[in-house]
């Protein structure tokens, strides 16, 4: 008589076991589901600031300056075959307006070198910055030069005839320029030693430093200086 009974609460129980497992899982489920959510608002806000911070250093960097490349000591690393002289000592300082000349000759160990090839080069003013700049214009957007600025090197030998330069160097660093005559055009060549085909890249600028412009001359403030034909300054006629 009490079996039934036995059987109903048993059932019972394990009903109510159910429930509560049921009940359990039901929780557990939404907590994960809850935890899932707030996760994934976290992530969206976290890629929000990623994306406004990788915004801020776009244009952080974009307003900085771009790196400048020191030209001067490039050329100046380079290996050469050949290299351009002077075939005068240059007289220092110059003046502005104050036409001057400066002849050339291609030389190799100091050999003058008889080129077959036309070679063009180019008179260039640099400035002693930290990174050197060349000098075109001044700040009225005014050519520095006037005159001859290029020449031909034709059998080993070239001049730059009447070469006037409008901008004093006092307003510079240094109180001096470089001046810096380079190959530039080649005729295209091949380059061929044994015809004395010389190619631009095997050829070493000339680089006259310290080279002061001033504004105009006085006999009694006139204290001349000169560059050697490789371009150095003659410290003891300096001084």
């Amino acid at each position: 008589m009490h079996k039934p009974n036995s059987l109903m609460n048993i059932s019972f129980c394990l009903s109510e076991i159910s429930n509560h497992v049921t009940e359990q899982i039901k929780n557990q489920n939404e907590q994960i589901q809850l935890i899932y959510t707030e996760r994934q608002k976290t992530l969206e806000k976290l890629q929000k600031q990623l994306e406004k911070l990788n915004h801020t250093i776009s244009r952080t960097y974009n307003k900085q300056p771009p790196q400048r490349i020191d030209q001067i000591q490039i050329l100046k690393n380079q290996q050469y075959k050949y290299e351009l002289q002077m075939e005068d000592d240059l007289e220092l300082p110059c003046y502005r307006n104050r036409i001057f000349q400066i002849k050339l000759r291609l030389v190799q160990n100091d050999k003058k070198i008889i080129n077959t090839n036309n070679l063009l080069v180019e008179l260039q003013i640099w400035t002693y910055d930290k990174i050197p700049k060349k000098l075109t214009h001044n700040n009225k957007n005014q050519s520095i030069f006037k005159g001859c600025q290029q020449a031909i090197i034709k059998k080993g030998y070239g001049s730059l005839n009447r070469i006037q330069i409008k901008e004093v160097s006092s307003h510079f660093p240094k109180g001096a320029f470089m001046m810096i005559i380079q190959p530039i055009d080649d005729g295209a060549v091949i380059g061929d030693e044994k015809k004395f085909m010389i190619k631009k890249e095997w050829i070493k600028p000339l680089i006259i430093n310290d080279v002061a412009i001033k504004a105009k001359k006085f006999s009694d403030r006139h204290n001349p200086y000169f560059a050697k034909s490789d371009g150095t300054i003659n410290i003891l006629e300096q001084e």
